[in-house]
């Protein structure tokens, strides 16, 4: 490692925020990076397993990674808040994002959190998750 790029890892944050405008609500969301444990664990809760001995396979529910990846990187807003809950008669935080937030504004999240996360593609991670 050069210098200059030891300099930089030294100096680097690594948590990492960004404000989201959900133009619907009026308000920005703000989201904050996912460490790499983090991730490992929301790949592993959104993963099941289909088929029996030599085929049986991995697959991830997108839908439920992408609600349980905004439950974990929302720095202004906790989606298990009782009211929240009750409102939208969710059973839990993730639950609950994917029945207060339109497509649209999960997808803009979900885009959000992985930039600030230091991923380019987040369809190339859901892939590479998948192998």
């Amino acid at each position: 490692m050069s210098q200059d790029a030891l300099s930089a890892l030294l100096g680097a944050e690594l948590k990492v925020e960004k404000a989201v405008p959900i133009k619907r609500l009026g308000v920005d969301l703000i989201v904050k990076s996912i460490d790499v444990k983090t991730f490992g664990k929301i790949t592993e809760q959104a993963t099941h397993h289909v088929g029996k001995g030599a085929k049986r396979e991995a697959q991830i529910d997108e839908q439920k990674m992408n609600a349980l990846l905004i439950v974990a990187a929302s720095a202004n807003l906790n989606f298990g808040d009782v009211k929240l809950l009750e409102k939208y008669e969710a059973s839990d935080a993730a639950d609950c994002v994917q029945k207060a937030l339109l497509a649209g504004e999960l997808a803009k999240l979900t885009q959000a959190i992985m930039e600030v996360s230091g991923f380019d593609n987040f369809d190339d991670q859901i892939d590479k998750a998948k192998n």
